[in-house]
């Protein structure tokens, strides 16, 4: 009876979580007070809910953060462009099931070597990443991503794992109440938008095949993955990416996503 009762108050904090999360739906804290609550299961250093609008950038609603940091939100770049390089944006875009997705489970096979992680996700959001992904409509996607400083566990998973049923109620019952408008899909899709960005700043001088090499390079495809998706051979991908390097005047993958980076900066000073 005693080893009931401690287990009971060891839970005190995350019922008390509970009511302060129930409080708060329809109401600018909610995202907030349900981070606090997930915080309680498992190492969360920051928080982002967005809205993925097939087409269009995302809408940011909340961005939380707990650690030391206090630097320059990097949402303007990541909503400039960035996103279309996030594998969770790239996952919302196609068939999933509603629930907790874990970076590592659906990652390319060099994601974490690319420059993307290297230069922006590690350093933003952390080594590691999951999110919440719920399905709002055809071409809408709630999300709240859950960024740590290092690994997540696997306890910890498991834990977010256990309460995605009543996170993506909340998360459905939030956005009802909020009544938040959403303005109408664009018709571009994920590959027009990225191949339109790489043609900009190619100054028009990529072919489609390049323009999609060039994509899912950045991505954190290899070779051979590319070769795969694109049903030609890895020396044939690797003649492209020759070419495409010379035309964009980049010697490797850090300076393509610089030169990537470089165009979403020119956006970003133009708008």
């Amino acid at each position: 009876m005693g080893e009931t009762m401690e287990g009971l108050l060891r839970e005190l904090p995350l019922h008390h979580g509970m009511a302060r999360l129930f409080d708060q739906l329809g109401e600018p804290g909610f995202w907030r007070a349900l981070v606090l609550l997930l915080r309680q299961l498992a190492p969360v250093d920051n928080a982002l809910a967005a809205r993925f609008q097939r087409g269009q950038p995302p809408l940011v609603l909340e961005e939380c953060g707990f650690g030391p940091g206090g630097g320059a939100s990097p949402m303007p770049f990541y909503c400039q462009g960035l996103y279309l390089l996030d594998p969770f944006y790239q996952l919302a875009c196609g068939v999933f099931d509603s629930g907790l997705h874990h970076l590592p489970d659906i990652a390319p096979d060099q994601f974490h070597q690319g420059e993307y992680y290297l230069s922006y996700l590690s350093r933003e959001v952390g080594q590691d990443e999951t999110q919440y992904l719920l399905r709002l409509g055809p071409d809408a996607v709630l999300s709240l991503s859950l960024g740590c400083a290092g690994f997540y566990p696997p306890e910890a998973i498991g834990r977010l794992r256990v309460v995605q049923g009543w996170v993506l109620a909340a998360m459905r019952r939030h956005w009802a109440l909020a009544d938040t408008a959403a303005p109408p899909a664009a018709q571009s899709t994920l590959s027009d938008q990225l191949g339109a960005m790489l043609q900009q700043f190619g100054q028009g001088r990529l072919t489609e095949r390049e323009a999609e090499i060039a994509r899912l390079t950045l991505r954190g495809l290899s070779s051979k993955a590319v070769a795969q998706q694109l049903a030609i051979s890895p020396e044939t991908v690797k003649t492209h990416r020759r070419n495409m390097f010379l035309k964009l005047g980049v010697a490797n993958h850090t300076e393509l996503f610089n030169c990537f980076m470089s165009q979403l900066q020119a956006q970003e000073r133009q708008g």
